[in-house]
């Protein structure tokens, strides 16, 4: 797979095309299709965590939607369509000067045997800028933790920041603290705007910001991707990058298109793909449940009006059945009858679009509601606390990895319990042992490859799932996050606090099934617990032996 800035740059491509094709011709489908290219060339930086450049390409395709509803005002006047061309020039130099992709990091790559030290665990840049005031008693502590997962940290005071500088590679990220308690000053705030335009692809994020929105629209304004609230605390942050460096392949997002007519069908699904989303059209809304199981969409676009039954007749159907009261459904239809469009919402739709549909407005109304839709899946599956799968989603995934690795596949599962927990919670209190469980799972994070499985148990328990690892390599990795863990200081009140961890292992080739595997795995960590804990530990083949002759799976 090419490196994923180059599908950028083929977008950029492709738009440079599609405005010279515009301006040669003067066409108002041309110009169509630079809006569309836009509007995709936008998205794909924001999903590359590429903000500042999505907000040129933005600025350009709003100033191309003011004119795209009326097709008389095109070919665009030489003012306008100079104006328009004046930005684009300036998007693409700002592409080809940042096209050249960085290199892979380490926990990207699917070699499970791969080491690491203390020079070459992040093969890939990931430095941060922290910009303070002199005094602010958050920067220290945030900067030693940052070095410590990985995110080589700098420290700029707001004193000493005079705006853009020339030689400073951009940062992975910029993280601002507020230079007065409570609240970003004027001067600040300008300085943040300067940063935005010196680092136009670093990610801004503004910590410890008051739950006020006109203090919120500010930073927006100056540019700041990521207001954090002050309840928040600086270590919230951590996880915040961790996300941004997890640069996976987005999941493909499934569009079923409920649609009698071929013609509007073919044209909603055009639109559809010039943005990438993936559709299967029906014709027959009496195949509706059977597409929706086969298919699996994360939305249904529905015409009201079709020969067996009316789209509302059948999204109320559709609704009966649980595993789709929450998807997202949205009503194609000429109707322009409020009221018929307030009942059709109130019978379980999520939005009406009337025809003919603009199709950048239909992509981004689907988009959004399957960002939505998405999300809360994502909440239901995720532990709050950590942010890992939860215990049952994790026990799930970890049956099907079984299930694709058999029979002759390799993967490792390991269970990890943080030692003597209770007397954390007793002596310092319950917030400082949460904060012991978050930096352990953002160590493991950080530390593993993203293919592998980290789910929190419960409490202080992680279940870890290694595929194409065998039993030594992962108990070797395991062993050196463990030696890390017990060096990482979980900073409270009056200082900071160490902790350990033990942890058992069990390979697939000696257990092979999902129970007896995690089973195995959490035997041996009370081994690991009764010989003296801070370890890692093995499961016996032996046990392997008992555990298959008593039987039984999950």
């Amino acid at each position: 797979m090419p490196p994923p800035f180059h599908s950028v740059t083929a977008l950029a491509e492709t738009l440079q095309e599609n405005w010279q094709n515009y301006r040669g011709s003067g066409d108002f489908a041309d110009f169509v299709g630079c809006t569309v290219a836009l509007n995709g060339l936008s998205e794909h930086l924001l999903r590359r965590h590429m903000p500042g450049l999505a907000r040129l390409a933005q600025e350009l395709e709003n100033m191309a939607l003011a004119t795209f509803s009326d097709s008389t005002q095109h070919p665009l006047a030489p003012d306008l369509s100079n104006s328009i061309e004046r930005k684009l020039v300036h998007l693409l130099a700002e592409l080809r000067h940042h096209e050249e992709p960085p290199p892979p990091c380490r926990r990207q790559a699917d070699s499970a045997t791969a080491t690491a030290t203390a020079t070459d665990t992040w093969a890939r840049e990931r430095n941060v800028l922290i910009v303070a005031a002199a005094d602010n008693s958050c920067s220290r502590p945030l900067s030693e933790q940052l070095a410590f997962l990985g995110f080589p940290p700098s420290i700029v005071s707001w004193s000493a920041w005079s705006g853009p500088t020339t030689g400073r590679q951009a940062p992975l990220a910029i993280i601002c603290l507020p230079d007065t308690p409570g609240a970003y000053s004027a001067a600040t705030i300008a300085a943040i705007t300067e940063l935005r335009t010196r680092f136009p692809t670093s990610h801004i994020y503004c910590l410890e910001v008051p739950a006020e929105l006109e203090h919120i629209v500010q930073l927006q304004r100056a540019g700041a991707d990521t207001c954090v609230p002050v309840a928040s605390g600086c270590t919230d942050i951590v996880v915040r990058l961790l996300d941004l460096t997890r640069d996976e392949e987005p999941e493909v997002q499934r569009v079923l298109v409920v649609e009698d007519s071929p013609t509007a069908s073919t044209v909603v699904r055009r639109a559809l793909s010039q943005h990438g989303i993936d559709s299967l059209a029906v014709a027959d809304p009496r195949r509706l449940i059977e597409a929706a199981a086969s298919y699996r969409p994360d939305a249904i676009l529905m015409d009201m009006h079709m020969p067996f039954c009316s789209g509302v007749e059948a999204t109320a159907a559709l609704r009966q059945m649980c595993e789709y009261q929450a998807l997202p459904i949205i009503y194609l239809s000429s109707e322009s009858d409020v009221v018929q469009q307030v009942e059709a919402l109130r019978l379980g739709g999520d939005q009406f679009l009337t025809k003919p549909i603009n199709p950048v407005v239909l992509a981004a109304v689907v988009k959004t509601k399957i960002a939505r839709y998405r999300e809360m899946r994502h909440s239901g599956q995720h532990d709050s606390l950590t942010r890992l799968l939860n215990h049952t989603t994790a026990k799930t995934r970890i049956g099907k990895l079984v299930a694709d690795t058999l029979p002759d596949g390799r993967l490792t599962v390991a269970m990890l319990d943080i030692d003597n927990f209770k007397s954390v919670n007793d002596t310092y209190g319950h917030p400082v042992g949460d904060q012991v469980i978050r930096n352990l799972a953002w160590l493991l994070r950080g530390r593993l490859r993203n293919s592998d499985l980290i789910g929190r148990y419960g409490g202080e328990e992680f279940i870890v799932a290694l595929p194409d690892t065998n039993l030594n390599s992962a108990i070797a990795q395991l062993d050196r996050i463990r030696k890390d863990f017990s060096a990482l200081p979980h900073a409270h009140g009056t200082g900071a606090i160490y902790a350990t961890f033990s942890c058992g292992v069990a390979a697939l080739v000696d257990y092979p099934s999902a129970t007896s595997l995690i089973g195995a795995a959490d035997d041996a960590l009370l081994q690991a617990k009764r010989g003296g804990r801070n370890r890692v530990e093995a499961a016996s083949v032996a046990g392997a032996q008992v555990k298959e002759t008593a039987g039984g799976e999950l």
